[in-house]
């Protein structure tokens, strides 16, 4: 059921994401990006399948998945001003690939959690590339937003058929695994050039600290209140971080 659910969402978002950022720019790209459309309900499915307990622990773990999301941000927006986006997409999940590997033996608390994931990637934002002009939007062809999809689909089954066999550390710690943040770094890059993917990194990778104040809110709250007032309470946290960080930016 919850292969079945991401393998929809996802490229639900995608198009969503897609067809935002084409009407409202990319900063309105970025901010629907870094909501929970993925996240939210697979820990959601954690705790009806598995129990409260391991979904709380899932979300903890996604709090240092975040640290390997920062890095591919990082990663791929300094590439993408020198190579080609294949290319800068190999480098930015080696660098998530890695991060993660050394976050996975780091036991920790959730608060401990949030504060090294927002921290890094405050850090990240303030080490991205300045972007250059940005070059004018041309009409994508007709096969774009299904090859989107298609791309996230194919990346979501992966990942899932992994995850869900290795228990909460680990299928946690790759639920925020930059699906969505690859494919659309990627065709923007592969479209409009570094400058406006690093523009779409800009805005997402502060984004993402809502989605951490997400994580957090479950971690504390999902062995302590009832399942659904605590994705309730979380998920209001973040809209309001989320909107908050969106004016200022």
């Amino acid at each position: 059921m919850l292969l079945v659910l991401r393998l929809v969402l996802v490229p639900l978002l995608i198009a969503a994401v897609t067809l935002a950022a084409r009407r409202w720019g990319h900063r309105v790209g970025a901010f629907v990006t870094a909501l929970p459309a993925v996240a939210g309900p697979t820990l959601a499915f954690y705790a009806v399948e598995q129990g409260d307990a391991f979904a709380a622990d899932a979300a903890r773990a996604s709090l240092l998945g975040l640290v390997g999301v920062a890095g591919f941000c990082l990663v791929y927006a300094h590439a993408s001003t020198r190579l080609h986006w294949t290319m800068s997409l190999l480098l930015g999940w080696s660098s998530f690939a890695i991060v993660t590997v050394a976050m996975y033996g780091l036991r920790v608390g959730p608060i401990a959690a949030f504060a090294m994931a927002v921290a890094v990637l405050c850090a990240a934002r303030a080490l991205l590339p300045p972007h250059g002009p940005l070059s004018p939007a041309s009409g994508a062809p007709r096969w774009d937003l299904p090859l989107r999809m298609l791309s996230a689909g194919a990346l979501v089954f992966s990942l899932t058929a992994a995850a869900e066999r290795l228990g909460s550390s680990i299928s946690g710690i790759l639920t925020p695994f930059p699906v969505a943040t690859a494919i659309l770094a990627g065709f923007t890059h592969a479209q409009r050039g570094s400058a406006a993917c690093i523009q779409f990194l800009r805005t997402y990778t502060p984004g993402l600290c809502g989605f951490a104040v997400f994580c957090m809110t479950l971690a504390l709250t999902l062995t302590r209140l009832p399942t659904a007032w605590s994705f309730a309470a979380a998920l209001a946290m973040q809209l309001i971080l989320q909107l908050a960080l969106f004016r200022r930016l």
